[in-house]
């Protein structure tokens, strides 16, 4: 359970040192011990987010895993000297498990974005992954959190008992909502992925491989959805500052545990 851990910190923020191998890993084992628990996917957005409200940071650093989606924070843990730390998608990560679910009895129940996006989203997967299990596809009314009704949901969720809760709100309702939603569970993972599920459902395409190992999968995404460019700037240059840092501060260093 060493892996569960193992964080470096941007900030007040704690990342998980991981793979994606370490994470199937730790699901297994996990599993095995009935030690369930949420897992953030966290970009630049998050991590700044995270920087700015407490209560936001708390949430990240109480999970099961935070991983790094975004090619800047993992630069940062390479500036670390943390050079075993890799890129862990929603998207990539939600292939992976897939990809193991059948021989390994996974079952999974998707949570989120429009009926659409979720319709094509199950016809997808299942097309792409024969025999897969899903136990729950469910778009929820658009509605601020304190409307959920969690105690319902967990109780769905205990009943069905699928080994994944896929949750696509985005961020960072998702990571409040799955926060609030783990401790009810009995034997299921729960995890915020966002835009995964767009990109599993084709109704958002994912950059080109080569922009997304150069880091440039914000400009790409940007490009397809301009109204959001606003509220990107501010976490883009926190990282750009971040990252500066990582590489000539030594006290960052002395961060990681």
């Amino acid at each position: 359970m060493e892996i569960m851990n193992s964080r470096f910190f941007i900030g007040k923020i704690g990342i998980s040192r991981v793979t994606i191998a370490d994470v199937l890993r730790t699901f297994e084992e996990s599993a095995r011990s009935g030690r369930y628990g949420y897992i953030c996917v966290t970009n630049t957005r998050t991590a700044h987010l995270a920087n700015r409200e407490a209560a936001y940071a708390s949430i990240q650093n109480s999970s099961l895993l935070t991983v790094p989606d975004g090619t800047p924070l993992v630069w940062i843990a390479h500036n670390l000297g943390l050079g075993e730390v890799g890129k862990v998608s929603g998207k990539d990560l939600m292939d992976a498990v897939f990809s193991e679910s059948v021989r390994k009895g996974h079952s999974h129940y998707f949570f989120g974005s429009t009926p659409e996006t979720i319709g094509k989203l199950v016809e997808n997967i299942s097309s792409r992954y024969p025999g897969i299990e899903i136990k729950g596809a469910v778009s929820p009314p658009f509605q601020p959190l304190e409307n959920f009704d969690i105690d319902g949901l967990a109780a769905e969720l205990n009943r069905l008992q699928p080994t994944f809760f896929w949750c696509g709100l985005g961020a960072p309702k998702q990571e409040r909502l799955i926060a609030l939603l783990q401790p009810k569970l009995k034997a299921t993972f729960c995890l915020g992925v966002g835009l995964a599920f767009e990109y599993l459902a084709g109704t958002v395409n994912r950059a080109p491989l080569w922009m997304r190992n150069a880091g440039l999968e914000w400009v790409y995404r940007w490009a397809q959805q301009p109204r959001n460019i606003r509220r990107a700037i501010v976490p883009f240059s926190w990282v750009l500052r971040m990252l500066v840092l990582s590489k000539f501060r030594r006290d960052l260093k002395a961060r990681t545990v």
